[in-house]
């Protein structure tokens, strides 16, 4: 019986190499969806434990959706450019919402793995000796997005360590520390393990609270491709992620001759002010999966989009797909959101201060361009939204 280790610890920190050497190209297995493979039982335990070790008091009531970053960004694709297929399922438990990536396996590796996508962070990152080891830092954010409270998790790739003066060698508390629109809740590293072995977790506290502000998202890139392109394309990420660092190291055959590390955070609210009429189409339809998984008997569907047919469809979940926590966990929801959560969103919805959507936010008519009516959500039929009703 093999252990996985949630630690309440740090990402790896920027250390480039001072002498140019080529790298060797990435070689090796890589799970595609490393939550799903290291703990396939309930892929988002770890998670959840890291937060109640951190603070027991955590009231994961007032969450509205708790998801893994590639969901939210799937979801966009679909509003905006649907052209690649995905699936996740849906789970209501309680008053949250989960959004749970699902891939074929959760085991599932990614083929043709090429580059130095892995070769170049572990030459030029290195793991605080109290979390050496690690395989991944995983982080979760909580902020306000156009009135739903979101829990996000995303895998960290780093921090620079001139944007972090550290006081204490330990986790320190981040209770009322905010960075702009996110609170980091806590961050857990995942350890190298069998994942197929996995069936115990074990929470440590190791390692020191990064701030949001210092964390960076790493890139490599031929030489060949051009800088703005390439942040183009990781803008969304980096928005979902409120990551304000972005460093790209572009190569010819492996040398590192170009290695740009750059604050991006004006181009990620240019992005944002952008893309203000998809994220109102997301806000709709994050609104109406919650309203629908809410008024379901079971709690629970998955939904697919397959490219090529245009059309976005809600199913009954097939397989084999454990609950996404234990029964166990469960326990610590109740009811409905809390008085004070309650308030909250409704003050936050009055008063305009719709976080990535702006102050011109408009649900009825967002729900409208996503084809969803005010109809009970549980007695729609298991086809949620095509390309001629969302007008897409």
């Amino acid at each position: 019986m093999l252990t996985i280790a949630c630690r309440t610890g740090s990402p790896p920190a920027w250390t480039p190499v001072s002498t140019l050497k080529k790298l060797p190209e990435d070689s090796g297995s890589y799970f595609r969806d490393q939550n799903a493979a290291r703990f396939a039982a309930h892929v988002f335990q770890p998670a959840l434990e890291a937060i109640l070790h951190h603070n027991p008091e955590f009231e994961l009531n007032d969450l509205d959706i708790f998801a893994c970053i590639s969901t939210f960004r799937n979801l966009l694709r679909f509003v905006t450019d649907p052209d690649q297929g995905f699936r996740m399922i849906v789970e209501a438990i309680g008053a949250t919402v989960f959004l749970v990536r699902r891939e074929a396996s959760p085991t599932e590796k990614i083929s043709g793995v090429f580059g130095y996508g892995h070769t170049f962070p572990e030459a030029n990152t290195t793991w605080n000796k109290d979390v050496k080891g690690s395989e991944s830092h995983q982080r979760i954010l909580k902020y306000n997005f156009a009135g739903i409270s979101c829990a996000i998790r995303y895998e960290g790739d780093g921090y620079l360590p001139n944007l972090h003066r550290p006081e204490t060698s330990h986790v320190e508390d981040p209770a009322g520390d905010a960075d702009d629109l996110l609170k980091p809740l806590q961050h857990s590293s995942v350890g190298s393990v069998a994942a197929e072995k996995v069936t115990v977790l074990a929470v440590e506290t190791a390692g020191t609270a990064i701030p949001q502000s210092a964390m960076f998202d790493l890139k490599t890139r031929s030489a060949r491709k051009e800088y703005t392109d390439v942040l183009r394309g990781k803008l969304p990420r980096l928005w979902f992620a409120q990551v304000p660092n972005f460093i790209v190291g572009f190569h010819k055959r492996g040398l590192f001759s170009d290695v740009r590390v750059k604050n991006v955070q004006e181009e990620v609210e240019e992005w944002e002010e952008e893309q203000k009429p998809q994220l109102k189409r997301l806000a709709a339809l994050l609104r109406a999966l919650i309203a629908f998984a809410r008024g379901q008997p079971s709690g629970r569907f998955e939904l697919v989009f397959e490219a090529g047919n245009r059309e976005l469809e809600l199913r009954e979940v097939g397989g084999q797909a454990n609950c996404c926590i234990s029964d166990e966990l469960k326990t610590h929801w109740h009811g409905g959101k809390s008085e004070e959560a309650q308030l909250e969103m409704e003050k936050t919805l009055d008063e305009g201060g719709t976080s990535g959507v702006g102050e011109d936010w408009d649900e009825e008519e967002a729900r409208r361009s996503c084809g969803w009516s005010d109809d009970s959500e549980s007695e729609k039929d298991f086809t949620a939204c095509s390309a001629s009703s969302c007008g897409y």
